[in-house]
């Protein structure tokens, strides 16, 4: 698939509709609106699926953070070494782990979308929501920009 960018300049140079583009065919008028339809229901197919995968990517990286940082850590009490050298691990260590982190958080906000409980609105949040936000695994305490309410919200896949 090209740039979604390029989509519609592309489309203009072939002389084709973006229906067709998605298609890979040239769509006849009568099913235009069938084809439209099942176009988009493939795309939403592939964003759930790319969603998931970077949800377990998420928790990939996340745990290499983790162990990135223990490990410099350990290096850093148990082997005789001078201060500034311990210091340089421990730092580096808490560096590598805050920079993951938010990568982390970003694949969490990107990934799908959060459900009010009250409301039952899925909407993607704000960077800044997510990350002030307590939590509980994938489950957030934010405010809702449909209700305005502030409540438990739960991370889900699909729209």
């Amino acid at each position: 698939m090209p740039d979604a960018g390029k989509m519609i300049e592309l489309c203009e140079i072939l002389d084709i509709t973006l229906n067709d583009l998605f298609s890979g065919e040239k769509v006849d008028m009568k099913d235009n609106e069938k084809k439209y339809e099942e176009n988009l229901l493939e795309m939403t197919k592939q964003k759930e699926e790319s969603d998931k995968r970077l949800l377990k990517l998420e928790i990939v990286i996340a745990i290499f953070g983790i162990i990135f940082l223990f490990s410099n850590i350990a290096i850093a009490s148990l082997i005789e070494m001078e201060d500034w050298i311990r210091v340089l691990l421990i730092t580096s260590g808490m560096i590598v782990f805050l920079i993951i982190t938010g990568f982390a958080l970003r694949i969490e906000q990107k990934a799908g979308y959060y459900e009010c409980s009250e409301c039952h609105t899925k909407y993607v949040p704000s960077y800044n929501s997510v990350l002030w936000a307590m939590h509980v695994n994938r489950t957030r305490f934010m405010k809702c920009p449909n209700c305005g309410k502030i409540n438990w919200q739960k991370k889900v896949i699909s729209k």
